[in-house]
């Protein structure tokens, strides 16, 4: 009467090659067990059996057993054999389980009872009772099986899609740890035959009269009674005995066996055994590819073997039971698995090869996956190294150009009489901060030649040297500005591995992972960034507005993006895949931080556009 409260301690029961799977609480499961051992070990001689109902839920195949409750029999009979009023019980118990707040959301699962005397079996008063309270298709049945010094032996039965059920014993038998016995505290049972202690009367007293007393014929009727008593008493304990001895003998061997000719069965029995020749009738139960056939044996039947069967699978199970004298029954089962060569292959060998051939399939179908994903990475790399190789040659023809020169005025020339004064010495570079100054050179006046020279007046030199003339300093605002003619907008492409929630740094044309293809212009820029993807026909960028995606929105390959063909592909997720931690600032306009988000990136693509002064 434990319901389980969760699933963190249960446990699971299947079958290879069936569909059925029953999960188990374990603590109902130890409940159930508390309850047949309770019963087992209350009498001696293996005490009473019992049962209950067991209530859970269903999903498909799938069978969850989450509480049970026991089903009261007053007086307990030794057998779980439910007469009319028991009946009565287990239906207004599974009537009342509905109203009942422990079982909420909980339907019946099925049925549990146990065998004190017998293997784990179903027998036709159980597959009755399991089919007029539990009719379900996935209704199960539990068979548990106590004895001193041993486990307790349990197993599940359930029924097939086909609806067969296998009665003569369960497909997988598990074991439980016996709870402690109580042997000194077991009473003897109320259905065996009790020792009767002889009758002593007591004679009667006689009353004084006058008159002496008779002849003693009563005192010798009351002594001839007790000697007929006695003898009683003890034929009743010795038929106890001999009763008891009687159930408790083995059961008798039948000699059940069966074997293959011709393409035929034949299935013997002892017809020679003391049980057979002692048997009133008998029915012979085939059970053969899922079909169960029903064979009644007569007397005369029972002592003619064996029986000719044709198989129709590949595996044929034989159970044969006899009606015994008062009301005994005795049974024996037999199984024949046919060698593939010699008969059509059973429905188990059919779903077993179906799924291994879909196994294999699955495997082939995983190989081709991987073959691609192979494929794709190669051309991927491929693409890496290509985009490596034009980013190092295009590096190498930088280095290549040449520096800009230094361009120097020669040194002026003394002052010669009749000429200008020589103009103060400046050193012209190309330099952003020097710009170029263009000085006027002095004007030589030449004489004629018929012209009388002048004597040149005396030199005086100047109080001072002449200090260079230096230009003004560029503004600090002029460096940010865009050179004139030069882009106002382009694309950064940045290829590599950046792991999810990774920083990415690019400074100019040095990144702290990966390669990009060129660099900021230096000045302030808007900066935006997509996550992108390399493909066989180009660059795919991932946008997240589905106005900038489409066919129309295709860019051919040019010196902006690479020389490579560029896509805009709409992707509602790639709004999270990059972040743009900081923006190029007046420390360094060259210098942007990214971040990645919750997708692992090979590709981001940077787009920044010059804002106008």
């Amino acid at each position: 009467m434990i319901p389980a409260e969760s699933r963190i301690d249960a446990g699971i029961w299947s079958v290879p090659g069936r569909a059925t799977v029953i999960e188990y609480s374990r603590p109902v499961l130890q409940g159930i067990l508390n309850h047949v051992w309770e019963a087992f070990d209350a009498y001696l001689d293996g005490g009473y059996e019992v049962g209950g109902v067991l209530f859970g839920r269903h999903e498909g195949s799938m069978v969850r057993i989450l509480a049970f409750r026991p089903l009261p029999m007053d007086p307990p009979p030794p057998s779980f054999v439910l007469s009319q009023a028991d009946e009565k019980t287990l239906a207004a118990l599974i009537r009342d389980a509905r109203t009942d707040p422990e079982l909420a959301g909980m339907e019946p699962a099925g049925w549990y009872h146990s065998k004190n005397r017998s293997e784990i079996f179903l027998s036709e008063a159980d597959v009755d009772l399991y089919d007029r309270f539990f009719p379900e298709p996935w209704q199960v049945a539990l068979v548990l099986r106590p004895s001193y010094g041993e486990p307790v032996r349990a197993g599940f039965f359930f029924r097939e899609p086909d609806g067969f059920l296998r009665t003569d014993r369960s497909y997988l038998e598990f074991a439980l740890d016996a709870p402690l016995s109580r042997r000194v505290l077991r009473k003897t049972p109320p259905w065996q035959f009790k020792q009767t202690e002889p009758v002593v009367a007591s004679l009667p007293t006689l009353e004084r009269y006058g008159l002496p007393p008779g002849p003693e014929r009563p005192e010798r009727t009351w002594r001839a009674r007790n000697w007929i008593v006695l003898p009683a008493a003890l034929a009743l304990v010795v038929a106890g005995i001999l009763s008891v001895l009687w159930l408790r003998q083995a059961p008798p061997l039948l000699g059940l066996q069966v074997f293959q000719k011709d393409g035929d069965l034949l299935i013997y029995w002892d017809a020679q055994s003391p049980a057979v020749q002692e048997a009133t009738e008998g029915v012979l139960f085939i059970v053969d590819g899922g079909k169960r056939t029903d064979r009644p044996l007569s007397r005369s039947q029972l002592r003619q073997s064996p029986l000719v069967w044709r198989p129709q699978s590949g595996r044929i199970d034989v159970r044969l039971r006899i009606q015994l004298p008062y009301r005994r029954t005795a049974q024996e089962t037999s199984t024949f698995l046919a060698h593939p060569d010699q008969s059509r292959p059973s429905p188990e060998l059919i779903r077993a090869r179906i799924e291994k051939l879909e196994a294999e399939q699955q495997t082939i179908d995983l190989g081709l996956k991987f073959i691609e994903k192979q494929r794709r990475r190669e051309q991927i790399e491929a693409r890496i190294g290509q985009l490596t190789q034009a980013r190092e040659t295009l590096s190498a023809i930088r280095k290549q150009k040449p520096a800009p020169k230094r361009l120097l005025l020669p040194s002026p020339k003394p002052a010669l009489p009749g000429d200008l004064p020589a103009a103060p010495e400046i050193a012209l570079t190309t330099s952003a901060q020097a710009p170029l100054i263009a000085i006027p050179q002095p004007e030589v006046r030449v004489r004629p030649p018929t012209e009388t020279p002048q004597p040149a007046p005396p030199f005086v030199p100047s109080a001072a040297p002449a200090k260079p003339v230096l230009p003004p300093p560029a503004p600090a605002a002029a460096a940010a500005r865009p050179a004139p003619g030069g882009p106002l907008a382009g694309k950064i492409i940045w290829i590599g591995d950046l792991p999810r929630d990774a920083v990415l740094t690019i400074a100019g044309r040095k990144p702290s992972r990966g390669f990009v293809n060129s660099e900021l212009p230096g000045v302030p820029v808007r900066v935006g960034a997509y996550a992108a993807e390399i493909s066989d026909d180009g660059l795919r960028i991932l946008t997240p507005n589905p106005k900038s995606a489409g066919q129309a929105k295709v860019e051919p390959p040019s010196a902006a993006n690479g020389w490579t063909r560029t896509q805009y592909v709409y992707d509602a997720r790639s709004a999270r895949d990059v972040i743009v931690e900081q923006m190029p600032g007046p420390q360094d306009y060259r210098r942007v931080v990214l971040r990645a988000g919750p997708r692992k990136l090979s590709a981001i693509v940077i787009e920044w556009q010059v804002i106008q002064p």
